[in-house]
């Protein structure tokens, strides 16, 4: 059977036949279109081009992509990747950035529109790697209507919030964590959907309730509710609201600027007391674009930082290594103005899609093992001050 070819999709186009599994939006140069089709090729999938980001709607209406690629510097890039998080059937589609350059503000501005990834366009390796990678899993099950009516792997998580994209972004990230998710858009039902039977998790913007989120958060525990409680505020506001929900209980501050998974990390801390971890060091919540590869291969990878400790470091990347393979290491170490050379061994990987209790996006875990010139024991003084500044002396 022969590969399928590109075509290039006006909107009205149908798109619905199955070999056309991977979507690119927007005008991408000839050099980068002719590597998006190398791998598509390589894997054997379909590619369809669709040059204006804005004509995203009308062509998912006919279409069933496996993949979606972005071009970010597109108009209107963030508003099609938001159509497309805000439709529960493309929850299981991958996104990816594409982007001439895919360092720390990349990775963080496609997080926050619900990107998966970031690919550069200088190779179509890259992509290669990721799309082997998504086929090699079961096939992708479409979800139809609400993530609140698919079942609850690990409980029923509230969103709240006035504005339509973070309350998605937020809610695909505990959907993929295994939660059944709910929105509250205004603060008449906010309450009232805190307390419902099964809710574990309460997620809500700091701007979203007039009064603050500490005055509605005590009521809710007064209420009877159990739930572990996040407020998604912006740097500086972190301090005044975590000084606001502390009597609470049960309540912690998420960075309304850091990737929209981070919320996992935060409600696994707040649902597993913290110091149930065996490792020798608390993980922490650190981002950064990290350059990696199997021990010996000539080319790196681009991914990002998830959480780290002073020994491991958690990568996230749709083109995650097997375990037990050794990998090179390359990123900025905490606090610090220079980058770290590494090296360790792969411990566990994350697949893509949606994982029951799963604490962390798509990626692997490194067991670090040494360093180029004291570069580990760099890492390491990085790991400490980043440490003793949000968790005391450690």
């Amino acid at each position: 059977m022969g590969t399928p070819g590109a075509m290039q999709i006006e909107p009205g186009t149908p798109t619905t036949q199955p070999d056309r599994a991977l979507l690119a939006f927007g005008s991408f140069a000839d050099e980068a279109t002719k590597r998006i089709q190398e791998a598509a090729e390589a894997v054997s999938i379909g590619t369809g081009f669709v040059t204006r980001c804005e004509d995203i709607a009308p062509v998912l209406a006919d279409a069933d992509p496996h993949v979606i690629l972005v071009r970010m510097d597109a108009p209107g890039a963030a508003q099609a990747c938001a159509h497309v998080r805000a439709q529960a059937r493309f929850a299981q589609v991958p996104i990816f950035g594409v982007t001439a350059e895919p360092n720390d503000l990349a990775f963080t501005e496609a997080f926050s529109w619900g990107g998966d990834d970031v690919l550069g366009v200088m190779s179509s390796q890259p992509l290669i790697r990721r799309l082997r990678l998504l086929l090699a899993q079961p096939p992708r099950t479409a979800q139809q209507g609400s993530m609140s009516r698919v079942p609850a792997l690990v409980g029923v998580a509230i969103v709240a919030g006035s504005e339509a994209t973070w309350r998605t972004v937020m809610g695909r990230a505990l959907y993929n964590g295994g939660f059944a998710v709910r929105f509250a858009t205004s603060a008449k039902n906010f309450e009232a959907e805190c307390v419902a039977t099964g809710v574990r998790v309460v997620v809500v913007a700091d701007d979203f309730l007039e009064e603050g989120a500490g005055a509605a958060l005590g009521r809710v525990r007064a209420s009877g509710s159990q739930a572990a409680c996040v407020v998604s505020a912006p740097p500086k506001r972190m301090a005044a609201v975590r000084a606001e929900i502390a009597p609470t209980g049960r309540a912690a501050v998420l960075d309304g600027f850091a990737p929209p998974e981070n919320v996992l990390f935060v409600v696994n801390e707040l649902l597993n007391a913290r110091g149930v971890d065996n490792r020798g060091s608390p993980r922490l919540l650190y981002g950064t674009s990290v350059a990696f590869r199997a021990a010996g291969r000539e080319e790196d990878e681009v991914g990002f930082s998830y959480n780290v400790s002073a020994t491991g470091v958690y990568v996230r990347t749709l083109a995650a290594l097997e375990p037990k393979q050794d990998v090179w290491l390359e990123m900025w170490a905490p606090r610090s103005e220079r980058r770290v050379r590494l090296a360790g061994t792969v411990a566990w990987r994350r697949p893509f899609g949606p994982r029951g209790g799963a604490t962390v996006p798509a990626g692997f875990g490194v067991q670090l093992t040494e360093g180029l010139a004291g570069d580990l024991e760099r890492w390491q003084a990085g790991y400490k001050a980043i440490a003793e500044t949000l968790l005391g002396a450690v």
